[in-house]
């Protein structure tokens, strides 16, 4: 009976130790809640990939910052109409970019002047008009389709080179033709028509 009434006795003293109580030598207090032990999250990686050119942050390519040469392309001629790839490289050391139609004339080699009328444009019938960024070293393309100056009654003049203009220029670049042709020393006959600028050279 002694026993029994002792061992009573230490269990008021040190408390009832029920379930979910905590383990001897926590403090608790009433009401209170364990609080669970969290792991800090590290975090999210960057990838190492860099990004394409961004165009909402890059400025309109200007002429300085863009290489022009011109590619002709004797399997898709013939019939009285030839057709050049117009290719424009970023040469310069920050993106840019460039959309819509180019403007072109022909310029005629003596004297060395612009002759007969600008280009009109054809509608892109593989690529839509789109704003295109050129990360340095990238390059855009606009298919030129040119009609043979002879199947027309004009004066011809010798052609060696083209302007080309891009939109929101004030200047044009200037570029070699791949090959010398003809020109119309007039305004009214349009011989060269320009599709919009594209990411590649158009595969018919």
């Amino acid at each position: 009976m002694a026993v029994g009434l002792g061992c009573a006795a230490a269990l008021l003293l040190a408390g009832c130790a029920g379930p979910g109580s905590p383990p001897t030598g926590g403090v608790s207090s009433p009401g209170s809640t364990p609080t669970a032990t969290s792991t800090p999250t590290s975090p999210a990686t960057l990838s190492s990939t860099p990004a394409p050119a961004d165009s909402a942050s890059a400025g309109t390519c200007g002429p300085n910052q863009l290489s022009l040469s011109l590619q002709s392309r004797p399997q898709d001629s013939g019939m009285g109409n030839f057709y050049w790839d117009l290719r424009l490289t970023n040469i310069g050391s920050a993106a840019c970019t460039v959309e819509g139609y180019p403007v072109t004339t022909l310029v005629g080699t003596a004297p060395n002047v612009p002759v007969g009328s600008v280009s009109d444009t054809e509608p892109g019938r593989w690529y839509p008009v789109a704003v295109l960024a050129l990360a340095p070293g990238t390059s855009a393309y606009s298919l030129l389709h040119l009609g043979q100056a002879g199947a027309y009654d004009c004066p011809l003049v010798p052609v060696g080179a083209l302007d080309v203009t891009l939109p929101g220029w004030d200047t044009a670049s200037r570029v070699a033709t791949p090959n010398p042709i003809e020109g119309c020393d007039d305004d009214s006959t349009v011989l060269v028509r320009t599709g919009p600028l594209a990411p590649a050279p158009v595969s018919f």
